[in-house]
């Protein structure tokens, strides 16, 4: 039984680490980790005999990393060897955006994703980093947003828990793909029914005309390209879970078919996924204003909401009460939105104004955690 509950939470500006008990009443808020520095993803590592905690650290004059900290966030070493392409691939990571720790089989393994769109492999708890060029060269890459890939990012990295050979993976604007082999060989997986709103035509008929995407009846070419998230659902392996930038789909089958279950939310338009990881099953989204091709407003649209479905999409929800509204104007990024594992599990969503809510009953009530933090990039949960 965990004891003690962390949340990880990256900002524009800086680390921080909520600390409280297995009770989650009450919250400590670290001192900034990473000052100056855009942490886009953290994450924790229970494999090993103490926590490793890892953090996707940017920055415009001193470069990236995958900063690593072995006691419990008071010390970190930042030095990343190896993570970057290879030398005739043309391409500089520019940001690394997700880091996940390898499957409980595999201690010392670890992968990041970047942008340009990239995954890289540790295989000593990321003290050095292997390109893993079956995927950073793959023959569809010149496709990918940008030329080379260039506007792409590497944000999804799931584990099946069954098998640490069979990875998943999406990248914005790239297509999501899968591994069998432990990343020898990698086959797209994200085809989706096509959506209906008429925005979401618009803009489909938008990005065609302007990267040349296929147009199909049966594909929507920005469920292929632009999945926003994506998550697996570990009390049924093989149920995965995205937001697209059209719709959220489900698919009960490892990704060979997909599920429009967009029906029921106010927009098509989002980006964070959360599943819980026990019983009862839910699954939690953060849908954003969307009014046409052209519009960037993106936020919600004056009232704070989390929709959660408990019928794998067949209706949703909207959770309300503790979250601010109306006339209140915010966005929730692709990584804040979390589920810790714990029984009465509970739900976390940080904010673009720099707030972090945490639910104790399911989503039916929030509370605000102390602090006004940067904007929030991403909020992980870590309990042990």
């Amino acid at each position: 039984m965990a004891t003690e509950v962390r949340l990880l939470v990256g900002t524009k500006k800086a680390g921080f680490v909520y600390s409280s008990d297995a009770r989650r009443r009450d919250w400590k808020l670290s001192e900034p980790l990473f000052s100056g520095w855009s942490v886009y993803h953290m994450s924790s590592d229970l494999r090993g005999a103490s926590p490793r905690l890892y953090a996707a650290a940017n920055h415009w004059a001193w470069g990236r990393s995958v900063a690593r900290s072995t006691d419990l966030g008071k010390t970190w070493e930042s030095r990343s060897p190896g993570l970057g392409f290879a030398p005739d691939a043309g391409e500089t990571v520019g940001n690394v955006w997700s880091v996940v720790p390898g499957h409980g089989s595999e201690p010392g393994v670890v992968y990041a994703g970047t942008q340009p769109a990239g995954l890289f492999r540790s295989e000593d708890w990321g003290e050095s980093w292997q390109p893993v060029d079956a995927i950073n060269r793959h023959d569809q890459r010149g496709a990918w947003s940008g030329t080379g890939g260039g506007d792409s990012c590497l944000h999804s990295i799931e584990i099946d828990p069954r098998d640490p050979r069979h990875v998943y993976l999406a990248i914005s604007a790239g297509g999501s793909y899968e591994t069998k082999d432990g990343g020898a060989t990698w086959s797209e997986i994200s085809h989706t029914a096509r959506q209906q709103d008429p925005r979401a035509i618009e803009f489909t008929n938008m990005i065609n005309e302007r990267f040349g995407l296929p147009t199909s009846p049966e594909i929507d070419p920005l469920g292929i390209n632009e999945m926003h998230k994506m998550r697996l659902d570990a009390k049924n392996p093989d149920r995965l879970w995205t937001q697209t930038h059209v719709g959220v789909f489900r698919s009960d089958d490892a990704g060979a078919t997909w599920a429009d279950v967009t029906a029921g939310l106010p927009s098509f338009h989002g980006f964070p996924v959360a599943v819980t990881r026990r019983p009862p099953d839910a699954t939690y989204v953060v849908p954003l204003a969307f009014e046409g091709a052209y519009d960037n407003f993106r936020v919600c649209d004056g009232q704070f909401a989390v929709y959660r479905t408990r019928d794998a999409g067949a209706t949703w929800q909207a959770l309300t009460r503790g979250l601010p509204g109306p006339d209140d104007y915010q966005s929730v990024y692709r990584e804040a939105l979390d589920t810790d594992g714990l029984e009465a599990e509970g739900v976390y969503v940080g904010t673009s104004n720099g707030h972090v809510y945490a639910s104790l009953d399911g989503g039916d009530s929030w509370d605000r955690l102390p602090g006004t933090l940067p904007p929030i990039l991403s909020v992980t949960c870590a309990a042990w």
